[in-house]
């Protein structure tokens, strides 16, 4: 009798740890950064709007939302399973590979921008 209910837990909890997974949407980074040498005062304003809103995705909602999941999918863990501190270290893991994968493209996009922008003033100043 023991081993159903065990089986409709585990279940449950898989269950549970993928619907908390699927709840953590990676935002998408703006595409299109114009040239800042020949882009107008409009265009730099939208793409700077676009990149504080993409900045904002990722670190006000993105990162905690990792956070939130791989709690969630520790506490979804038994702790009596043998093999609990190794699952828990490959949760860890994947979670810190996202979280570092998102911040290297927020890096990136940000030091683009910079670019545009230094280029931008030059142009504006000729």
């Amino acid at each position: 009798m023991k081993l159903p209910i065990r089986a409709c837990l585990a279940t449950v909890l898989l269950a549970s740890a993928v619907t908390v997974q699927a709840a953590c949407v990676y935002p998408q980074a703006p595409q299109n950064i114009p040239n800042g040498a020949t882009a107008t005062k409009e265009q730099m304003l939208e793409a700077q709007a676009n990149v504080k809103e993409y900045s904002s995705a990722v670190q006000e909602t993105y990162l905690p939302c990792l956070d939130t999941e791989l709690a969630a999918q520790i506490a979804a863990l038994d702790p009596v399973d043998p093999e609990y501190a190794q699952k828990e270290i490959a949760l860890k893991s994947m979670q810190a590979k996202k979280h570092n994968a998102a911040l290297d493209e927020l890096t990136a996009l940000a030091g683009r921008w910079s670019e545009e922008i230094k280029a931008f003033n030059v142009a504006s100043k000729k």
